[in-house]
């Protein structure tokens, strides 16, 4: 049985420049920066030898953001442009002002997929990238007329 969630992690290929990205850019706070190698961090992710540099980022309501740069072995660097690809996920963030956000994201390196579209009354939704071609779904809703689900 499910607990309760804990964190949605992205593979990124620089730590620094993704830490960047959403810290500055999309307002997320650093919590901590780490680093794992070793036999027991070999065992979690099934690479012998494995090390990694991370980062736990807070996204405005408490939810955690995992960065995982692969330092060995190194990410392969393969990202997909299609959001129906098997695999392909996203991490959906409520936003204020979903054109500023936009703007911003691009501002930190981040692609802008599609002009927002409003999908219903009070639901405007837009897709987007971050520098390291993980997808972001941007939501500006309107809680008065709108559930969540």
């Amino acid at each position: 049985m499910i607990l309760s969630h804990w964190h949605t992690g992205f593979v990124v290929k620089y730590i620094d420049q993704s830490v960047k990205f959403y810290v500055d850019g999309l307002g997320m706070k650093l919590i901590r920066k780490f680093h794992s190698k070793g036999a027991a961090a070999a065992k979690v992710v099934a690479y012998e030898p494995v090390e990694m540099s991370g980062a736990l980022l807070e996204i405005a309501d408490g939810t955690i953001l995992e960065l995982l740069q692969y330092i060995v072995p190194s990410s392969n660097g393969a990202q997909s442009q299609e959001r129906n690809v098997t695999g392909a996920s996203h991490i959906a963030l409520i936003v204020e002002d979903i054109y500023a956000t936009l703007d911003r994201l691009v501002e930190f390196g981040g692609t802008k997929w599609n002009d927002p579209a409003e999908t219903e009354p009070g639901k405007i939704l837009s897709y987007a990238q971050d520098v390291d071609g993980n997808w972001i779904e941007l939501a500006q809703i309107d809680l008065s007329i709108n559930k969540l689900t």
